[in-house]
């Protein structure tokens, strides 16, 4: 698997994409990592789908691009982890990975590449599964960063608000204070002039 094939695709994965790679070969899950790094891409290996759930556990901040799973595992199968994702964290996108040929259509609802295949064919499959969920990212952290703005727009209202009644109140003082001084004086005028 060479640099060289994976660039003479038109797709690429997006740079710094965060990949969970679930596979328990061994030497097949070092040479996807391979693949993946090449593409600039960070890859947390799984070796199964129990693990891979652990891993998801972990990733509060949701930073996980998407993950590419085998079907057949021992502990948790592909099928399993995929249902479990499905539930759990339906944004998430999953490719499934499998040597049988023969699987029963519209089984599952993820792209699925047929072991062996090209580099370029998951490449292809998942930069645009990457790129919307990053996109999809960025437009919640928008959304969070907004609504953080129109809390401290509030907020500032709110204290220009409460200023302005204190300021009212204060005229009202006045106005109060006022008016008795006036009505003393309207008093002490109408007493002088007896």
């Amino acid at each position: 698997m060479s640099n060289a094939a994976t660039q003479n695709t038109c797709v690429k994965i997006p740079d710094e994409a965060t990949l969970l790679l679930v596979e328990d070969d061994p030497s097949l899950r070092r040479s996807l990592r391979r693949l993946l790094e090449l593409e600039r891409a960070s890859v947390i290996e799984a070796a199964n789908g129990e693990d891979a759930i652990d891993v998801i556990e972990r990733d509060e901040a949701r930073l996980l691009d998407a993950v590419v799973t085998d079907l057949k595992m021992p502990v948790v199968s592909g099928f399993e982890l995929i249902a479990v994702l499905m539930e759990c964290r339906p944004a998430l996108p999953v490719v499934a990975m499998s040597a049988a040929v023969h699987l029963p259509a519209g089984l599952l609802p993820v792209p699925l590449l047929v072991k062996p295949f090209e580099p370029e064919e998951l490449v292809r499959t998942v930069a645009p599964l990457v790129l919307k969920s990053q996109t999809m990212r960025r437009q919640a952290e928008q959304t969070r960063a907004d609504a953080a703005e129109s809390r401290s727009v509030a907020r500032h209202q709110r204290t220009i608000s409460r200023d302005q009644m204190v300021r009212s109140g204060d005229l009202k003082v006045v106005l109060t204070e006022l008016r008795r001084r006036m009505a003393l004086q309207a008093g002490a005028s109408q007493r002088r002039g007896r």
